[in-house]
Formats: C-alpha cells, sequence, structure tokens
C-alpha cells in the first residue's frame, strides 16, 4: 500500500484530494497521507481534509510515498514538482472513474484527470498533464509534458499542443491546430489557427495579446 502526498493544499489542493478519495476506494492501492504547502494554515478552517505535513522544500520522500501535483499554473507545477523528482519521489497518474478513458488512450506519469472528462481514441497525453473537469480531448490528439487544460476545454480531432502550455477554462480549438510551447490559451477562447510558441492568445476568434 502507497501513501499519497499531495502538493499544493489551497483550493485546486482540496479538488484533488476529493479525487484522489474516489480513485483509491476504486484503486484501493494508496492511502492519502496529507498534503506539502508551505502555507501551513491552509486547512485551518476546514475539518474534512489530512494535515499539512510539511512544505515541499523541506519534505524528504519515504520509502512508500506517491506524489500527485495538485497546483493549476504550469510553471509553479514544474517547479515544485521538480523538486520532489530530484530527491528521488515518484508520482502517480490519477483518472477520475467518471472520467471516460478508452484502453487506445496514451497517459503519461503524474497526469491528472478530472471528472467527466472524455478523452478520445489515440490520443497521447505526456507527463504531469493536468485535464479539468468536462474537458472532451478529439481523436488522435497529443499533449506534451506540463500541460493544464482548465475545465470545459474542448480540442477537435489532431491537435497537437506542445509542453508547457496552459489552456483555461471552456476555451476551444478546432480540428488540426497546433499550440506552440510555453504558449497560454485565454478562457472562452476559439482558436482557429496554429498558435506560436511562447504567445498569449486570448478572443474568438483568438488573436495574440502578448
Amino acid at each position: 500500500m502507497k501513501n499519497l502526498l499531495i502538493i499544493g493544499a489551497r483550493g485546486f489542493g482540496r479538488e484533488v484530494y476529493q479525487l484522489a478519495k474516489r480513485c483509491s476506494q476504486n484503486q484501493k492501492n494508496f492511502v492519502i497521507k496529507g498534503f506539502l504547502d508551505d502555507k501551513y494554515d491552509a486547512l485551518n478552517q476546514f475539518d474534512e481534509y489530512p494535515p499539512i505535513i510539511d512544505s515541499v522544500e523541506n519534505y524528504i520522500p519515504q520509502k512508500d510515498d506517491v506524489f500527485i501535483c495538485a497546483l493549476g499554473n504550469v510553471h509553479e507545477k514544474i517547479k515544485y514538482s521538480e523538486l520532489i523528482l530530484n530527491k528521488g519521489g515518484q508520482f502517480i497518474t490519477l483518472v477520475c472513474p467518471k472520467a471516460l478513458v478508452p484502453k487506445a488512450v496514451k497517459l503519461g506519469v503524474g497526469c491528472i484527470v478530472g471528472y467527466n472528462a472524455i478523452l478520445s481514441p489515440e490520443v497521447k497525453v505526456g507527463d504531469f498533464v493536468t485535464i479539468m473537469t468536462q474537458s472532451v480531448i478529439g481523436h488522435d490528439c497529443t499533449i506534451g509534458n506540463w500541460c493544464h487544460l482548465g475545465p470545459f476545454v474542448f480540442l477537435g480531432g489532431h491537435v497537437q499542443v506542445d509542453k508547457k502550455v496552459q489552456i483555461n477554462v471552456r476555451a476551444t480549438v478546432i480540428p488540426g491546430i497546433k499550440i506552440g510551447e510555453n504558449s497560454t490559451v485565454g478562457a472562452a477562447s476559439v482558436v482557429i489557427r496554429d498558435v506560436k510558441p511562447g504567445t498569449a492568445v486570448f478572443g474568438n476568434p483568438a488573436k495574440k495579446i502578448q
């Protein structure tokens, strides 16, 4: 039996805790040990959560520990996950039992797939990717390492999302589009043309804003 530690005890951390509870009830191969966060009072107003054990910076992974990163910002996710990876920590993938993930989908390590998310056949998802609740990923899409897809995101078939991309809530990407590395798609945007690496786009149709 493994002991799961959740990196981040703020709002998204509490959401991931509820997801982990659902997964543990189904898989029965880990128990939730607690959170890692440097804001030690983040859960003081709540009663139902396990403790904040330590900060990510200070914690030393134990023999049976496994980790999941509950940080919604791509660059913070990279920073704090790599702190644990560099100490030898191992990450797991959490897939909500209410998500639709066919056997033909390939999922990397450290991923989070939320409630009612739908991944179509032949989707390839890299490591440390978050796909939040109600998002739909069309057939033959590829999503690179460290990406974050917010709730209700839609990717049409054959969309290619390079690594370190942040796609915010309710964004739509039409089929065949390429989203370049380290770029951002704003909330409720409709992407109808390729997004160059390192840019941010917003609107309907989505246009470069920086």
